[in-house]
């Protein structure tokens, strides 16, 4: 998450959605950086707006706009499904290694979730679970273009965007009957998906 003080403006760092990229180009300008564990980079809207909005509250009265990228939800589950394929997994619960993106995302549908498809939410990340609350806003992760363009007029810079933390490549094809489960136990992350601004 970076806050950036004099445009007021909280950026947060949704899971798997160049969250890394962002940081290595923004974080020089940013006043305050969370980094490193990812309980801290990923700071959900939900914990910034239980603790931290009150603290940048005490240097600027204004609550800071909060902006977010949001990724369309299959696309979300293969970046994470070839994420924990990586050799920092291997032979631990939390490995995709051996299962196929059917297997994963069928994981990722039961409840409770196999340690390996235990990603979270990006509904839950984005919104305050008690309150009819969410982030400001919401850009999707296919419009990057759009975004860094919203970005650098927001800022008042250019940016260069560097490739961090790439997931391989690997078929990630998903089953017709899967997708609809995907899309009845996902709704919430879809409707925001829709939501969002798009390259339109």
């Amino acid at each position: 998450m970076l806050y950036f003080e004099k445009q007021n403006l909280v950026l947060l760092a949704t899971p798997k959605t160049a969250s890394t990229s962002l940081e290595a180009a923004l974080a020089p300008m940013a006043d305050i950086v969370l980094q490193g564990d990812p309980r801290i980079k990923h700071c959900t809207y939900h914990r910034y707006k239980w603790r931290f909005e009150k603290f940048v509250m005490i240097f600027n009265k204004t609550p800071p706009e909060t902006v977010a990228l949001i990724r369309e939800p299959e696309d979300w589950l293969s970046s994470w499904f070839r994420f924990r394929h990586g050799d920092w997994l291997k032979d631990t619960p939390r490995s995709t290694r051996g299962k196929t993106f059917d297997e994963f995302v069928a994981g990722y549908l039961r409840d409770p979730k196999p340690a390996f498809a235990a990603v979270g939410s990006q509904a839950a990340f984005l919104t305050h679970p008690m309150q009819d609350d969410q982030v400001q806003t919401l850009f999707r992760y296919d419009a990057m273009a759009q975004f860094q363009a919203w970005l650098e007029d927001r800022l008042g810079c250019n940016l260069d965007l560097p490739q961090k933390n790439v997931s391989p490549l690997m078929d990630t094809s998903l089953s017709s009957a899967l997708r609809e489960q995907l899309r009845a136990g996902c709704a919430r992350d879809y409707a925001l998906y829709d939501m969002a601004r798009s390259t339109a």
